[in-house]
């Protein structure tokens, strides 16, 4: 995949299914703070559920807990929530969490010691979870006010995560900042273990053209192609200074990567490709799609698709009626079907999209019941189990507290 001449360019026209929610069923698993002391979690924040191998799923909410750090949850049997750890005050869990063949957990937080960001490790102690032991692999930012090695992480990768095989324990992980590198504005990092000890290293400093043409701010996650190719997306910068997707290019010994835009954002006139790219996921042959959360028609967001040859088409273009009933900028990576259907959340509605037949439909409306009860703000990627099921999670709503909640739907 390489960067692409406006030749290449599809703006595709599409079908808008009705913004009625569909039928499907929505339920709220679970509301942050139901006691009024949050020492449940609160406000979860980028962290979509993974599964655990085990028939329940895992997930973090940023604040709340016993320390005010955030806390590591359960849903057992994809329905019933329980909280597992209390991270400690300078904590923060943002982003997935990535699970070894040995049951351990990898995520990155807001603040860690140094209050710049940082990777940890949990590891149980027993069968049923009950016990953790807590480990900062690597703070960031650590000894200087420049922060070479970037701050603020959001979420991690590794090699095979495309095939959903565990991760080994030992390999890199990959990952993104906000801030930070050699021009503040976010670096990719390479974190290796050696013998118990974790090293981070910058592959590349994001801005290193000039006038930023490879991209601007960092952040988000990053998505690890079976070749190798880790790619990427910045919310500024480009040609255009309206983002880019990247891609990251080892050699042989993974000594070296080299860096090339694949596409800049705003090519079209009035940004109608979109603008300010907020995630990526692999479509299986090689292609990527992606949302971004400016642009478009109504310059509130759109869905993308790139070929493996690097042509680029827009899916979807947000915000087709008055007051946006089909959602608006989109924040995160969408979640692929077995069957290649889209799904994600914008603004405030959970969405599908068949690229087989171009047609969006709102699965549901947050917000639909009083005092948002069912959740407002939907702030994560969303995580398909096998049987159908999409779980998520909302930033804020639920009840009086305003928290958020964890939601599942069955269409």
């Amino acid at each position: 995949m390489r960067g692409i001449s406006l030749a290449t360019i599809v703006v595709a026209v599409m079908v808008l299914a009705g913004t009625a929610a569909s039928a499907g069923t929505f339920t709220t698993l679970h509301t942050f703070c139901h006691h009024g002391d949050c020492n449940d979690g609160e406000t979860p924040l980028g962290a979509p559920l993974i599964p655990d191998g085990q028939g329940n799923y895992l997930g973090t909410a940023e604040g709340g807990g016993v320390n005010g750090g955030g806390v590591l949850y359960t849903l057992a049997g994809g329905t019933k929530f329980k909280k597992l750890f209390d991270f400690p005050a300078a904590g923060g869990p943002l982003g997935s969490l990535i699970q070894d063949a040995q049951g351990n957990l990898y995520g990155v937080e807001e603040n860690g010691s140094t209050g710049n960001g940082a990777v940890f490790r949990l590891h149980p102690l027993n069968g049923q979870r009950t016990e953790w032991t807590y480990d900062e692999l690597y703070d960031f930012c650590p000894r200087s006010d420049s922060c070479p090695d970037g701050t603020r992480p959001l979420a991690l990768t590794y090699d095979g995560a495309w095939s959903g095989v565990p991760y080994d324990g030992q390999s890199p992980l990959y990952g993104m900042t906000d801030y930070g590198g050699d021009k503040g504005f976010g670096t990719v990092f390479q974190l290796t273990g050696n013998g118990g000890t974790w090293s981070e290293k910058v592959i590349y400093s994001i801005c290193a053209k000039k006038g930023c043409t490879d991209g601007k701010y960092g952040g988000y996650a990053l998505v690890n192609a079976p070749n190798g190719v880790l790619y990427g997306a910045t919310a500024d910068g480009g040609g255009e200074k309206q983002g880019v997707v990247f891609e990251l290019t080892p050699n042989a010994h993974r000594t070296r990567w080299t860096q090339s835009v694949v596409y800049s954002f705003c090519a079209l006139t009035n940004c109608s490709d979109g603008s300010q790219p907020t995630g990526l996921a692999l479509d299986g042959q090689g292609g990527l799609y992606g949302l971004t959360a400016g642009g478009g028609d109504a310059r509130l967001g759109t869905i993308f698709h790139i070929s493996a040859e690097g042509s680029f088409t827009r899916l979807y273009s947000f915000c087709q009626q008055p007051r946006c009933p089909d959602g608006a900028a989109p924040p995160m990576s969408p979640a692929i079907g077995p069957d290649g259907t889209l799904y994600g959340v914008a603004s405030q509605v959970l969405w599908s999209y068949a690229p087989q037949t171009s047609t969006y439909s709102v699965l549901h409306t947050f917000c639909a019941n009083g005092k948002c009860k069912d959740g407002f703000e939907p702030s994560s990627p969303l995580t398909l189990a096998a049987d159908g099921t999409i779980f998520g999670n909302t930033f804020s709503g639920g009840n009086d507290w305003d928290v958020g909640t964890v939601f599942s739907y069955l269409p």
